[in-house]
């Protein structure tokens, strides 16, 4: 699970680098759109930088606990974390070039990511039975 977490949250940084790139081709002249729209884009990117963050921060630090219970708790925010991230990325798409307009899309994707580091909280800080 650790390498799934810091292989995919290098992938996402990476996207997060050419999510930058195409702003940067695509509106080169930032004072031409309107302000709404460029907190938008920039919001949207940002989110993608804040779930890369995550999956690295997962990737190097976690680890799986032995009761079952727990690991569950771990590998089910490890799932929801994963699929916030995609959520966002595509938010950032479809807020940006679709819409043009905010949407629940980033919402949920923040939330989704918000739920499942929750979940790895509890997974890690929850005390084990004695046997």
């Amino acid at each position: 699970m650790k390498w799934f977490h810091l292989i995919f949250g290098i992938a996402v940084f990476l996207v997060f680098t050419q999510t930058g790139s195409l702003m940067r081709a695509d509106f080169p002249d930032k004072d031409a759109i309107p302000q709404d729209l460029r907190l938008l884009m920039g919001s949207r990117h940002i989110y993608i930088l804040f779930a890369a963050l995550i999956h690295i921060v997962l990737g190097v630090y976690l680890q799986l606990r032995q009761e079952i219970v727990l690991r569950v708790l771990q590998l089910l925010g490890s799932i929801v974390i994963t699929i916030g991230s995609i959520l966002l990325v595509h938010a950032w798409y479809v807020e940006t070039y679709e819409f043009q307009h905010f949407s629940d899309l980033s919402r949920n994707g923040i939330y989704l990511t918000a739920l499942g580091v929750g979940l790895h909280l509890f997974g890690i800080v929850l005390p084990t039975r004695k046997r």
